[in-house]
């Protein structure tokens, strides 16, 4: 009797070493669109069992139409192109890629940190054009000794603190899901409300989801509460900084500077106003994009997949657990 052949569909083709994961079981139908575009996919959605997706938006219409659909993976850790309400209500498993991309964004944090305080963008500029002495007033820091109040302390935030600890920096965490005994465990010192820290604070940086609790969390309020010499770094989501008020505080050097990896439409148009700014580091939702985040990503995305068939799927990877109180 032939092998039951599970049928998944891939809209975006990942690293090699995850499509050769997927490749390398023979009980698996591959589906490899042509495009992103739900026109070049919607078709098979009628027997697709599992989706592995990276950019690709799978709204409520998508799950509707897909009946045997058991599982969908991202290629990375954040759902909001995700409608996962409506894939936990028809008991699909949405899975993320769990700690892959970690150590890459740790390391991203970092570089844009060290690139405010050490104002590398204008170095550079000023010796292209010939301005050797500006470095005379281009006010560069030392970040040993600095403070930095990191908001969220999961995958990244955890792995983040003891990094800045070896720079010699002083770390106030805040997490409304730990408590303080687990806080001070990551080798930051505890708050309970973030607002109280932000005065204190020389660098703000935030790693948390995108959900309703946390849009626009830093906000006009907010940066009014941070020194005017202070920098604030978003590697997490686009829209947990309200970004009308980023521009205003930096216009008005309300603060010093921000890094920002993330925005709410990606990407922005050219005539976005945060990107004329000249107090602000931008790069293109690339904190992951390393070589090794890419393949540890596609990795983990195609080992999804697997698990999901031979039921060994990590609780750690289900970014939606409730859908599990469903199936028993």
């Amino acid at each position: 009797m032939a092998k039951k052949k599970h049928k998944v569909l891939c809209i975006q083709p990942i690293h090699d070493v995850g499509m050769k994961i997927l490749r390398s079981r023979d009980d698996i139908e591959l589906v490899i669109p042509e495009g992103i575009e739900p026109q070049h996919w919607e078709k098979h959605l009628a027997d697709t069992e599992m989706m592995l997706i990276r950019t690709t938006k799978v709204p409520r219409w998508v799950i509707e139409k897909a009946p045997n659909l058991k599982l969908i993976s991202r290629h990375g850790v954040g759902c909001d192109n995700i409608d996962v309400e409506a894939a936990t209500e028809h008991g699909i498993t949405v899975a993320t890629v769990g700690e892959a991309n970690a150590p890459s964004v740790v390391e991203h944090t970092v570089a844009m940190m060290l690139s405010l305080a050490k104002r590398l963008p204008d170095v550079d500029k000023a010796m292209r054009n010939g301005a050797f002495f500006d470095k005379l007033k281009l006010d560069a820091m030392d970040v040993a000794g600095a403070t930095v109040l990191v908001i969220g302390l999961g995958r990244i935030g955890s792995r983040l603190v003891p990094v800045l600890n070896a720079l010699r920096m002083n770390v106030i965490g805040v997490d409304p899901a730990l408590t303080s005994a687990q806080i001070t465990a990551t080798g930051a010192e505890a708050c309970t409300d973030f607002h109280a820290a932000l005065p204190r604070a020389d660098f703000v940086t935030v790693h948390m989801p995108l959900q309703t609790d946390t849009r626009h969390l830093i906000g006009a309020r907010e940066l009014a509460l941070m020194k005017p010499t202070a920098y604030l770094i978003n590697c997490a989501r686009g829209g947990i900084v309200d970004e009308a008020a980023l521009l205003t505080a930096l216009d008005s050097r309300q603060i010093k500077g921000a890094g920002v990896d993330v925005m709410v439409t990606e990407p922005p148009t050219l005539d976005d106003p945060l990107l004329k700014s000249d107090r602000l580091i931008l790069s293109t939702h690339s904190a992951a994009s390393t070589l090794e985040g890419t393949k540890r990503m596609a990795t983990n995305a195609a080992q999804n997949i697997l698990d999901q068939i031979d039921g060994r799927l990590p609780l750690s990877h289900v970014f939606n657990p409730d859908v599990l109180k469903k199936k028993r």
